[in-house]
């Protein structure tokens, strides 16, 4: 009888101990949530055809970009996902030649990933060829561009060169092959054209020969 009182003592004061653990208030306090920063991406692409500098490229018009070189281009502003983006040419590159330049797959909006198929391709603006003759009197005055090209003038006023369109930055040598009866006719460069889309303007001015005395 003393043993089996001793045994179940036993018992019960394990599990007293166990039921005394099961109280215990203290816990522990879970740790603190990091909060991360949203996902950004970067906007960029491809530039093709640029000769010399002067593109500058703008992102959702702001974030300027100047593109000397053709190649990989990226905006250096990261856009959250979903945000919108425009990539547009600022300014199109003026030396060594004029350029014009567009832009490809230009806009959309952030879908989880980098944008990088934006196309930019540039190309070189190319103009008419003309000028203006006074003092034309008759038939006969011939002009000639570039050793071909040869172009008739029967009247006083501008000229240009059918069919003839030259890249910004061409050598060009205009030439008198013929010259009307009883006159004179010299060439002579003119600074300014007289529109915007005719090069390298020149003045050809015909007159009655001097008499020599």
């Amino acid at each position: 009888m003393a043993k089996f009182t001793q045994t179940t003592a036993a018992i019960w004061i394990a599990v007293t101990a166990a039921g005394l653990a099961g109280c215990d208030n203290t816990s522990k306090a879970p740790p603190p949530q990091v909060s991360k920063a949203p996902a950004t991406f970067t906007v960029g692409g491809l530039v093709s055809g640029l000769s010399g500098g002067g593109l500058v490229l703008q992102l959702n018009a702001a974030n300027d970009l100047a593109v000397n070189a053709n190649g990989k281009f990226g905006f250096a502003k990261a856009l959250g996902n979903g945000s919108p983006y425009t990539v547009t040419v600022k300014a199109s590159p003026a030396a060594p030649i004029k350029q014009t330049c567009g832009v490809a797959q230009g806009s959309g909006s952030i879908a989880n990933a980098a944008v990088n198929n934006v196309a930019v391709n540039c190309t070189t603006n190319n103009y008419a060829v003309g000028g203006t003759v006074s003092g034309l009197a008759g038939q006969g005055l011939v002009l000639q561009l570039n050793g071909g090209n040869e172009l008739a003038i029967a009247a006083n006023g501008k000229f240009i060169f059918p069919g003839v369109r030259m890249p910004d930055g061409s050598d060009y040598s205009v030439a008198i092959k013929a010259t009307p009866v009883k006159r004179t006719c010299k060439i002579e460069p003119v600074t300014a054209a007289f529109d915007s889309d005719t090069l390298n303007i020149i003045s050809v001015t015909c007159a009655k020969p001097l008499r020599r005395r």
